[in-house]
């Protein structure tokens, strides 16, 4: 896949595509962000299981951000051609990603989110740096 697949094409200054939308969050919202991924999602296209399987990925997401990642983030959504992009943003420290590859064991403490979220999607990479982490699926139509 192209880096361009992976950017949204933001032609304004708010970052939103007109088919698209940004959302930010902390724990007191990550309900309603549910309902505005679900919304949208199936504005961009996605059909009722993809809805589901996005409102999942972007709320385990979310709070990731909101528990490891400094209280706060950013959610947008947009679609290129034939998919639905969704990226997470946080301020927090971040971590060294590794696509995981088989389930968590039962006593892990932690893992699964990750784990649940690359079987959902069609592409997941998770990017950190001193600026904060940035987590970006793609969901193919």
């Amino acid at each position: 896949m192209s880096a361009s697949r992976w950017q949204q094409n933001d032609g304004n200054a708010s970052g939103r595509t007109p088919d698209g939308m940004e959302q930010r969050f902390d724990v007191t919202n990550l309900v309603s962000l549910r309902s505005a991924v679900a919304a949208h999602g199936g504005a961009l296209g996605l059909d009722d299981g993809q809805v589901e399987d996005l409102v999942l990925v972007a709320h385990e997401l979310a709070t990731n951000a909101v528990r490891h990642g400094g209280g706060v983030g950013r959610l947008r959504m947009w679609r290129v051609d034939g998919s639905v992009f969704c990226e997470v943003v946080d301020g927090g420290d971040g971590f060294r990603f590794a696509r995981p590859e088989r389930r968590p064991d039962l006593g892990a403490t932690g893992g699964r989110g990750l784990w649940i979220v690359a079987r959902l999607v069609d592409a997941l990479s998770v990017d950190s740096g001193v600026a904060g982490t940035v987590a970006l699926i793609e969901i193919r139509l």
